[in-house]
């Protein structure tokens, strides 16, 4: 008998599977320096129908989809890709081959590229043998006095609204429990 129900759940594993996303290239939450030009999603098995997913663009547009290159495939993949700084969203579909459906959504960014440092351009070098004037340096400017950042007196917190409620009500209370015992009492 024991033999049996373990024979059961062997054979029941394969139809009891999700394809489960595993990786994916870029990873969630990655911030790239370098545009990726393919993104890869690879599953725990492979998908089939309708999976596939979708790279929406820094507006919430479509920009273009991608999915299995064949019916069992553990990976969906979408290359050509030419993409611009900002924050992209993929939102994928898998379905495995008993039906299961499986969505989920992955973020990345790529983010501006830093421009080079500038280069000097050397000067042209006189010719004439008269001496040269050197400019003076510039006195450097005085720095102005900054704001503060201390915002505590123009910030609130729960508690500032909360104790004066709290205060009003026990004082109200007592009042009240004052009046009933005086009530009962007469």
């Amino acid at each position: 008998m024991l033999v049996g129900a373990l024979l059961a759940l062997v054979l029941a594993g394969p139809v009891l599977g999700h394809a489960a996303l595993v990786s994916s290239d870029p990873d969630d939450k990655a911030v790239l320096d370098t545009p990726p030009t393919k993104i890869t999603l690879t599953f725990s098995e492979g998908v089939v129908g309708k999976s596939s997913f979708k790279l929406l663009g820094p507006a919430g547009d479509t920009i273009a989809t991608g999915g299995p290159a064949a019916a069992g495939d553990d990976t969906m993949t979408l290359d050509g890709l030419t993409l611009s700084p900002g924050a992209y969203t993929i939102e994928w579909t898998s379905v495995a081959e008993d039906g299961d459906i499986e969505r989920g959504t992955l973020t990345f960014t790529v983010s501006e590229p830093t421009p080079p440092p500038a280069t000097a351009t050397p000067a042209p070098s006189q010719a004439s043998a008269a001496p040269a004037v050197s400019p003076s340096p510039a006195p450097s400017p005085t720095p102005a006095p900054s704001p503060s950042a201390d915002t505590t007196a123009a910030s609130s917190s729960g508690t500032d609204v909360i104790l004066p409620i709290v205060a009003a009500l026990v004082l109200v209370g007592g009042i009240g429990a004052y009046v009933l015992r005086r009530n009962r009492a007469a």
